[in-house]
């Protein structure tokens, strides 16, 4: 049975949400919260702990950027999958370096959720279809290495140049593309081909997906 925790400020949507999840096979929503600071609250004072924690992104209080940071931080445990409205990159990218497994937009349909809790309990990652129509195999790619190497073998990528791994470095941070070029003082035209060569070595279509897999890879501090 995985057991999950909700925070959403939202409550008609929070308690259909519970509802929902309670009818999913072998899942039992055991706590929920209007904002995150509510969460850490009843998570400091419960004797079990929950194995999934989803976080909306915007909450009065403590939104979910902060909750999952803070998750990580006191709770490593528990896995954490951002449920959002917002499909910017940057966004995702955003909740990615504060530690979530997964982001799944709320329009998502109920197995595409099922699926999305399934794989954040196994600490794999998980992003919503719409997303990963972008982001193409880098997720695959990611959930076939963790299981290969485990959480602590992940190495810098051999096959990547020096200025590879650097421009691959910025993009899990919040800078546009603009400002990573001032940033490794690039024309913004080679920053487009370190993309583009990225895009073509790592099987991937996006920022977002460059983003996980620096983070996946330990690429990246978060």
């Amino acid at each position: 049975m995985i057991t999950i925790a909700i925070a959403d400020d939202h409550t008609l949507l929070r308690k259909a949400l519970v509802s929902l999840i309670n009818d999913f096979t072998n899942c039992q929503v055991i706590m929920q919260a209007g904002n995150g600071q509510e969460l850490l609250d009843l998570l400091a004072a419960a004797t079990t702990l929950p194995q999934v924690a989803i976080l909306d992104v915007n909450m009065p209080f403590l939104d979910g950027y902060h909750t999952a940071r803070a998750l990580a931080a006191g709770y490593p445990q528990i896995h954490t999958l951002s449920l959002s409205m917002l499909n910017d990159e940057l966004n995702v990218i955003k909740m990615l370096q504060a530690g979530v497994k997964g982001y799944v937009l709320k329009e998502c349909d109920p197995e595409e959720l099922q699926n999305a809790i399934l794989f954040t309990s196994r600490g794999e990652y998980f992003v919503n279809e719409l997303l990963t129509v972008q982001i193409g195999r880098g997720i695959n790619h990611l959930n076939s290495q963790t299981q290969k190497q485990g959480a602590n073998d992940s190495e810098q990528p051999a096959f990547l140049t020096e200025r590879e791994t650097e421009f691959l470095q910025w993009t899990a941070s919040d800078y546009t593309y603009k400002e990573i070029a001032d940033k490794m003082k690039l024309s913004p035209r080679t920053i487009d081909s370190y993309r583009d060569t990225l895009f073509e070595k790592l099987q991937i279509r996006s920022r977002v997906g460059l983003a996980v897999y620096a983070i996946k890879n330990k690429v990246v501090i978060l």
